[in-house]
């Protein structure tokens, strides 16, 4: 017996000692490439190349952090901050004598070297209005506008964008018309209701757009959003008129086309004879106000119980091919396209759907490509920031002297099993990704999954507006939305990494690997966790949920209480507790301090608003007294890290505004694009809408038609943000 037990010991000690042989020969083979990347970096650098050299050196951190790579990447950063700093001066002191095309020039080279910068999109806005550009200017204020994280300077901004889609207004000056817009402005902004919500139902703001039309009838914000507020209350007639009144009192308005056409659409709903048509304009409305909260889901019903009521009415039919087309689902966009061609639109109507159905399928094509591309892309910093592709390797994530002496033992448990990219490595990829799914995006908007993993995308970026707004579109399919974490409980102290699903009856805890903290080394579960290691990153139906994978199912009546503890989300059992880590992959999650709280509370929030768990606890996100006397590293570092991941990879607007970019303006872009010198970029819409219309072999002129009537769809008429008073524009340095 001890003869068998000294061969054992031999072996496994003759395994260990081939492992940490083949280990150290991997170690000098990425070493060997990482310097190889360093001294092509260092040749393109000193050309000047520095676009060039930056990737050389992001792709050796990403391979083996050294300094050698982080110092080049700092280098190029400081010296394209600098040349952008020049070019800031000059575009000012050109601005100021007058040469607006000269000074526009240069501020889009500042854009090239340092595209998320408010400041010179908005120095651009002032460029473009000198120089009667008012649609590029449009576009430009929207990327500002998506960029700041301060709300007063947002307020201030979409103020100025609303006077420049409609051409100069005059505000009123005093009294209670002043106040009384005011107080509309602040309550549009602050507004995100759900539809079950009772004031979702009407009215508070609606009940100011009513004041406010009697108080200034020849605002042209306050007449659209009077015919808003009359569509969603079954009055298409009254929102007819209203619109007209727009169209009188705003001849030049940007969206004065799109407010016509959705005029002519209103009028002829109003005619609709009979208890028939009433029924269809009560499915409208409800349907308007669900578009509204982006539950498209019930918003495709309401279309449907219309299309019930009333099954000649060519309208419904195109409402429904455009919803469905949006989601992808190419098949029943076909199927309604081909009724509403039957339906006996006139030949300006057909020709239009035709244009939808030219290329649904090479849509397809391209969505599924950019989907899949940014996929890849997207797995790989997962897997190896979650420390699965490091399953039976030794690895730990270093922790910072701050976080050894004072985080929590659960804290530091859960940080040692991740493992990170370097930050420049992750912020490149991610972007890259970004692009691929802003370019299916642009051809199905509401998409599934290029909508989940644009949410993962902003949930590492901190714009949480931006992931609801994705999300949404995932939750109004039936599939759950989903995070990844580090994840250990109260009676099981192994860390675990995890995909966090939820969907709206049951939260499901799949799997990934488990991270022994004494060997350091991360352990496969007992079952596959999905295809893909990942619990399937991209879910597209309700079938694809992998059932085999490894996984806790818990019911909402299992839910004793969710709550923030510091930057966790704790899953209340009854008999356990279930620490949830949310994974951060561009900075460090601070472990204590209102940063911590603020953190922890945005990942709970999705179980409130995805489960409908209406009882959980959020952390307090104001500093307490101790926290003010003591602010703490971990506060400032979260402030630097959240600063430097909106500058790169984008804050969100209000949640009333929306997106950044409606796709109604793709035109404009793509125009822009065509306008400008060889190699200029504009903005990445821009870039996402040329790649499309080229990839699909299609003119700019139809992919603007289709993005146009998808967006009319989708969005409806939204509330304008109405000016309060006449804009002062200012050459920013900083915003």
């Amino acid at each position: 017996m001890s003869l068998r037990l000294t061969v054992i010991s031999v072996l496994l000690s003759l395994i260990l000692v081939s492992l940490a042989i083949a280990q150290e020969a991997d170690r000098k083979q990425r070493e060997a490439q990482a310097k190889q990347l360093v001294a092509e970096g260092r040749v393109l650098e000193k050309q000047e190349k520095l676009a060039e050299a930056r990737d050389k050196y992001v792709d050796a951190e990403g391979i083996l952090p050294t300094g050698d790579a982080l110092g080049g990447i700092r280098r190029i950063d400081d010296a394209e901050k600098q040349k952008v700093e020049a070019l800031l001066g000059q575009a000012r002191n050109l601005y100021d004598q007058g040469k607006y095309a000269d000074s526009a020039q240069l501020l889009q080279q500042a854009l090239d070297l340092q595209p998320a910068d408010a400041a010179l999109e908005y120095d651009l806005v002032l460029c473009d209005r000198k120089l009667g550009e008012r649609a590029n200017a449009a576009l430009h204020i929207d990327e500002a506008i998506a960029m700041l994280p301060d709300a007063k300077e947002r307020a201030k901004l979409l103020q100025e964008r609303s006077d420049i889609v409609m051409g100069a207004a005059d505000p009123p000056t005093a009294g209670d018309a002043k106040k009384n817009l005011a107080a509309f402005n602040a309550s549009f902004l602050q507004e995100d209701l759900d539809p079950g919500d009772p004031k979702a139902e009407g009215g508070s703001i609606c009940s100011q757009a009513v004041t406010l039309s009697s108080q200034l009838p020849a605002d042209p914000a306050v007449a659209f959003n009077a015919a808003k507020c009359a569509e969603e209350d079954a009055r298409p007639s009254d929102a007819a008129e209203r619109l007209a009144d727009y169209a009188r009192l705003a001849p030049n308005a940007l969206d004065l086309a799109e407010a016509q056409l959705e005029q002519k659409s209103l009028t002829a709903l109003a005619a609709l004879p009979g208890d028939q048509g009433q029924l269809v304009r009560q499915h409208y409305a409800t349907a308007a106000r669900y578009l509204d909260y982006r539950r498209y889901d019930r918003a495709t019903s309401e279309y449907e119980a219309a299309e019930q009521a009333r099954p000649d009415y060519a309208d419904t039919q195109w409402h429904l091919a455009l919803l469905y087309e949006a989601f992808g689902n190419v098949a029943k966009a076909r199927d309604h396209f081909t009724l509403f061609e039957k339906l006996g639109p006139d030949q300006d109507e057909k020709s239009e759907a035709e244009a939808h159905l030219s290329n649904l399928e090479g849509r397809r094509e391209l969505y599924d490509d950019s989907v899949g591309d940014a996929q890849d892309v997207l797995s790989e910093l997962l897997l190896s920031s979650l420390g699965v592709s490091s399953e039976g390797t030794k690895h730990k994530t270093k922790l910072t002297r701050q976080q050894s002496r004072y985080a929590s033992q659960r804290y530091k448990n859960e940080t040692r099993a991740t493992e990170k990219f370097p930050a420049p490595y992750v912020q490149r990829e991610l972007l890259r990704a970004r692009a691929d799914l802003d370019a299916a995006a642009e051809v199905f908007p509401l998409g599934a999954a290029a909508n989940e993993m644009l949410a993962l995308i902003d949930l590492q970026g901190n714009d949480w507006p931006g992931a609801f707004r994705n999300f949404d579109a995932v939750a109004s399919q039936n599939l759950p939305v989903s995070f990844y974490a580090q994840a250990n409980s109260g009676h099981d102290k192994t860390v675990r990494a995890v995909k966090i699903e939820i969907g709206a009856n049951t939260v499901r805890i799949v799997y990934l690997s488990a991270y022994d903290s004494k060997k350091q080394v991360s352990v496969a579960p007992a079952r596959p966790a999905g295809d893909d290691g990942l619990g399937n990153l991209v879910i597209s139906n309700a079938q694809e949920v992998d059932a085999n994978a490894e996984s806790l199912i818990i019911q909402p009546a299992e839910l004793k209480g969710i709550q923030t503890d510091k930057n966790f989300v704790v899953l209340k059992l009854a008999k356990d507790e279930i620490y949830l880590a949310p994974l951060d992959m561009l900075s460090d999650v601070p472990f204590e301090g209102s940063a911590s709280r603020t953190f922890g509370n945005e990942y709970t929030r999705l179980f409130v608003r995805y489960l409908g768990y209406e009882d959980a606890k959020l952390g307090k996100e104001g500093m307490t007294t101790g926290e003010k006397v003591k602010l703490g590293f971990q506060i400032a570092q979260i402030g630097a890290s959240v600063g430097l991941t909106v500058a790169t990879m984008g804050a969100g607007a209000p949640a009333a505004y929306g997106a950044a970019l409606r796709t109604a303006e793709l035109a404009n872009a793509l125009t822009v694009l065509h306008g400008i010198g060889e190699g200029t970029k504009v903005i990445q819409l821009a870039s996402a809408g040329a790649r499309v219309a080229e990839d699909l072999q299609t003119s700019a002129a139809t992919l603007e038609r289709t993005t146009n009537d998808q967006r009319a769809v989708i969005s409806g008429l939204a509330f304008k943000v109405i000016p309060e008073e006449a804009p002062t524009p200012k050459f920013r340095d900083k915003l």
